[in-house]
């Protein structure tokens, strides 16, 4: 089967349907979506992958997206577009904007460089400084930055150049949001919220991704400058009279110009003839303007010998490296996409909603005409979850923390059944935190351990809820950030207060909701909070 290919429209659904449903905290909305989403993958995602469950997850998160954007057209919940259109059309017009403003200003500025009054001839030292030197060194700057950063081995998403360029992204849209969409109704000026709200709040998911459509503006906002450019000095050339010199202050010889401009040519002059490349060495002695002298002595030949060089200088230097860095951008942005990482704390709970069997006997979604047996977890046993292919795919391997005061509380097999049906995964490992400050550095050394291995994948912090978050526990969980790397997962599991010889109690509402709160206001996307109930 096809690989499906991820646009930035796609990415931006997904986090528009994610978020929505991380909205819904009420255990019930919580069973209520799971139901959903099993559904969604046996009817939809199942039978075309097969029994054998062989599609890796970034497949069966994009089947889940589409059969979600679906299920909106169906609905007709949302009149209008979603995010992710929005954002492509946006995208469309902000192409076109910067296109037609950059051939406007590379126009204007040619047309201004080339305003000829017929007392003495342009000078080209003018003309190459203002299309073509000033190009040269902002590529050279952005180059010299680029190699900067790779010997640093500095992340992208902590540049400056990322910030400004991401935060550029948010306030454009913002602006034409507001410009542009005035009277748009509440579900599309929604829609544009949810993009700007990505852009700002998962620069850590997906890096530099982000930065590319902007650097694709640019570019082709360079093309159109370098296209108006040599568009006016054509237009120029041909409805007018133009003569070209040169002149400075510091008394070059008409040899030393030669030279340059021989090897400001060197890219076209194997190809162009060399009556075109570039003037010769007569023809620059015949164009030097000498105050003194006055123009009466040049001749015309000699005056309008330059326009060929300049031309091919702006297209070399100019048009040229922006088509190459336009098609740069382009390729780099698909690659990025084929390279998303969907491992952080959203994607790892839709996909255990996705792939984990919902127990139960009373047959509540009816299969569709056709779809056959075996499509539905309704028949199954109450109690045994029936082993899912797929959910053997994303099923990851998890070390537990526990706190000591319950420590010795917990019977053998009870955290091992809660989190195979919790969190999908099976416990690797149990530490036991807590004790002292000694103990909790020598946990910090080995889970950093683990990740230089290569072993580490996911952390549960048990963790009991009646316990307000207070500082030391949020600073717990940062420090266990630090020893595991960005992108490990990080779970906390909420349990209530132990009742009955049982750890795993139901969580209350309004302190689900304070933990809650506080965990999502760090800002770690790989940060997640369940419900560890046994009695659920």
């Amino acid at each position: 089967m096809r690989k499906p290919t991820w646009l930035m429209k796609d990415l931006i659904d997904l986090e528009y349907f994610l978020q929505r449903d991380a909205r819904e905290q009420e255990e019930s909305a919580q069973a209520a979506l799971a139901e959903r989403d099993r559904e969604i993958y046996l009817q939809t995602i199942r039978p075309v992958y097969g029994e054998k469950g062989k599609a890796p997850p970034k497949q069966i998160i994009r089947s889940w997206l589409q059969a979600r954007r679906d299920m909106e057209t169906a609905a007709r919940e949302q009149k209008g577009p979603l995010p992710g259109e929005v954002f492509a059309d946006i995208y469309r017009l902000m192409g076109y904007g910067f296109l037609i403003l950059g051939i406007f200003s590379g126009g204007g500025l040619a047309f201004s460089l080339l305003n000829y009054q017929g007392t003495e001839p342009l000078n080209v030292s003018l003309y190459l400084a203002g299309l073509v030197l000033s190009q040269c060194l902002a590529l050279l700057f952005l180059i010299g930055i680029h190699i900067f950063r790779r010997m640093r081995r500095s992340p992208f998403r902590g540049s400056v150049i990322f910030t400004l360029v991401s935060g550029l992204m948010t306030r454009l849209i913002v602006r034409i949001k507001q410009d542009a969409l005035k009277g748009l109704q509440g579900s599309k000026r929604g829609s544009l919220e949810a993009v700007t709200g990505l852009i700002r709040g998962k620069r850590q998911v997906y890096g530099a991704l982000f930065y590319w459509p902007v650097f694709i503006l640019s570019q082709i906002f360079g093309v159109g400058f370098n296209v108006g450019a040599l568009a006016a000095t054509l237009l120029k050339v041909v409805g007018s009279d133009i003569a070209f010199g040169w002149q400075s202050t510091i008394q070059f010889s008409a040899q030393a110009v030669f030279r340059l401009v021989k090897i400001i040519a060197l890219p076209w002059s194997w190809i162009v003839p060399a009556d075109v490349a570039h003037p010769s060495l007569s023809q620059i002695e015949g164009s030097h303007m000498v105050l003194k002298e006055g123009i009466y002595h040049l001749t015309t030949l000699d005056l309008v010998s330059w326009w060929p060089f300049l031309a091919l200088a702006v297209f070399t230097y100019g048009l040229a490296p922006r088509l190459i860095l336009l098609g740069m951008g382009l390729i780099f942005q698909r690659r990025a996409l084929s390279r998303i990482d969907l491992g952080h704390a959203d994607c790892t709970r839709l996909l255990h909603r996705l792939t984990t069997p919902r127990v139960s006997t009373e047959g509540r979604f009816p299969a569709p005409a056709g779809s056959g047996p075996g499509v539905t977890d309704a028949a199954l046993p109450a109690g045994v979850p029936s082993p899912d292919p797929a959910e053997a795919m994303v099923r990851k391997s998890i070390v537990a923390l526990i706190p000591d005061d319950i420590f010795e509380s917990l019977r053998d097999g009870d955290l091992e059944s809660i989190v195979s049906k919790r969190l999908g995964g099976s416990i690797e490992e149990t530490f036991r935190f807590g004790e002292d400050v000694n103990g909790d550095e020598k946990i910090f050394r080995e889970i950093s351990l683990m990740r230089q291995k290569g072993v580490l994948h996911h952390l549960l912090i048990v963790q009991e809820a009646w316990q307000p978050p207070i500082r030391e526990t949020l600073r717990f969980i940062q420090d266990l950030r630090k020893a595991s790397g960005d992108t490990t997962m990080i779970w906390v599991g909420l349990i209530g207060r132990p009742r009955g010889g049982s750890v795993f109690t139901a969580v209350k509402a309004e302190e689900w909701k304070i933990w809650h709160g506080k965990l999502t206001a760090l800002g770690d996307p790989y940060l997640g909070v369940e419900r560890l109930a046994a009695d659920e």
